[in-house]
């Protein structure tokens, strides 16, 4: 924190940080403003008409979302072109990395915003968000994304132990909460192997949808128990339940660690 010199093309500018949550002072040439922290619902109320659809893409226009941080100071166009870098560093919270969202339970740290404590949204919240999010009928109908999003944070945010409500929440400890939040609750398909294909996630599948309907278990519940429990409870469910690969006798090839080579004739090759 303290004064931070930049040249924005060719344009001398001072910033006087004191933090986010803070009013920024920024001298440009011979020009004083004071941009207002940047708050959560402010960002929300912004993203609204700052972001579009592109076929299945979400793009955001930085040059609005720039003027919607700077709006109110009438600055001349060109000056305020130069400060756009300002504006959407102001917005975003900075340009430090976001940290490794903690894990479920655990408290997120938002700075001077305090510390938030969030829980995976249940799928009727989800349908919640997702029926408020969509106006219209037919071929007709418009998703908005950002009132999804805010519908998911409201939903996941279980506790919030800080000064200020959440819509009073500053840049930085906002995109903590957003970041956090949608790292919670949307499925990684790159980390997921259930989500390759292939038999050996098909196998997993039957696995573990077999398991939930028998116990009642959520899939996360499945595959945080021990590998060896698992084997146990589904050696049970088959003298109850007898899965099909086990009403059969076994076969060699059903080994897990065996290979299996296939030999197949030749197609007959056509007459000279």
């Amino acid at each position: 924190m303290g004064r931070l010199a930049l040249d924005l093309a060719g344009t001398p500018c001072l910033l006087d940080f004191d933090g986010f949550h803070r009013p920024l002072s920024v001298f440009a040439g011979n020009i004083t403003l004071s941009l207002s922290p940047w708050t959560y619902r402010r960002h929300m109320e912004a993203l609204r008409f700052t972001t579009h659809t592109a076929g299945t893409d979400l793009r955001l226009d930085t040059r609005r979302l720039a003027a919607a941080v700077l709006a109110g100071t009438e600055l001349p166009d060109a000056l305020a072109r130069s400060l756009e870098p300002v504006a959407l560093w102001w917005a975003a919270g900075g340009d430090d990395a976001l940290p490794t969202p903690p894990e479920e339970g655990e408290w997120l740290d938002l700075g001077v915003a305090g510390r938030a404590r969030l829980r995976p949204w249940s799928e009727r919240q989800r349908f919640a968000a997702l029926s408020a999010a969509l106006s219209g009928d037919g071929d007709d109908t418009w998703f908005d994304p950002v009132t999804y999003l805010d519908g998911m944070v409201r939903a996941s945010l279980q506790v919030l132990d800080g000064p200020q409500p959440l819509d009073h929440v500053d840049s930085r400890g906002t995109a903590l909460l957003l970041h956090a939040t949608v790292a919670l609750n949307l499925a990684g398909d790159r980390e997921d192997p259930l989500l390759d294909g292939g038999p050996a996630a098909r196998e997993w599948a039957a696995r573990t949808l077999r398991l939930c309907q028998a116990l009642g278990w959520t899939p996360a519940r499945v595959w945080a128990t021990p590998a060896a429990e698992i084997d146990r409870l589904l050696r049970l469910l088959d003298l109850l339940q007898p899965s099909p690969r086990s009403s059969r006798a076994p076969r060699l090839a059903d080994h897990p660690d065996a290979t299996v080579i296939r030999i197949e004739d030749d197609p007959p090759r056509a007459a000279p």
